[in-house]
């Protein structure tokens, strides 16, 4: 599991926290992010976004994506990714934001990675067989548990996320482009560079492994 930030490390997410709700990502920009190893598209991301606002009376017209919303967006992909359907997503919202009003945005908060499996049961239409439902659950649980590894919380919402072993996002950092983990070198940067160059010449040149720049590249493919 992801460690705990550092003090100082606490103290910088803390004060991006207020950037945490603020459109920061384009839809091709949040699609190139949620869509890295699916087929899902910025008209999906459009849809699931509508579901994500629903129940916070939201706008209806959205152009930016936010931090929170992009973590939110992950968790649809991937529970869309293990069949749980956009109506059994769009119940649990509902559940979520009539249990915590004061949340925004429930599927980027630590309550969600805590108690979402129990939440997500409780909303399952009774009629489904009992096998296929222990079964999603499983699938959901799975899920829910590898991607909450991968965040690290302020105040229980989602300040930054360990997208790979090599590459971070952090919403006060290089305007929350993928950057190499640690560092605040763009991913682009280190591609572009790749384009002209060998991986030990770009990592000489930023002070980084070989390791690290290879995985920059393999993240990006």
């Amino acid at each position: 599991m992801t460690q705990p930030p550092t003090a100082a490390a606490a103290t910088n997410l803390a004060e991006g926290v207020a950037c945490l709700s603020e459109g920061i990502y384009s839809f091709p920009q949040a699609a190139a992010i949620v869509g890295r190893r699916s087929l899902a598209t910025r008209e999906q991301l459009r849809r699931w976004l509508a579901v994500i606002i629903a129940p916070t009376g939201g706008p209806h017209s959205i152009e930016t994506v936010s931090f929170l919303d992009l973590v939110s967006l992950e968790t649809v992909r991937r529970l869309r990714d293990q069949g749980t359907s956009l109506q059994k997503v769009r119940k649990v919202l509902e559940a979520l934001h009539n249990a915590e009003p004061e949340v925004a945005r429930p599927l980027a908060h630590r309550s969600f990675f805590t108690d979402g499996v129990s939440v997500w049961a409780d909303v399952v239409d009774s009629t489904e067989e009992l096998v296929g439902r222990n079964r999603r659950q499983l699938a959901f649980r799975e899920a829910v548990r590898t991607f909450a590894d991968e965040i690290r919380f302020v105040n229980d919402a989602a300040a930054a996320w360990d997208i790979s072993p090599w590459v971070g996002i952090d919403p006060v950092v290089c305007f929350g482009a993928p950057t190499v983990r640690g560092t605040r070198i763009p991913v682009k940067t280190i591609l572009a560079n790749l384009a002209d160059a060998t991986e030990r010449e770009v990592a000489d040149w930023y002070e980084l492994s070989v390791s690290q720049v290879r995985g920059v590249a393999e993240f990006a493919n």
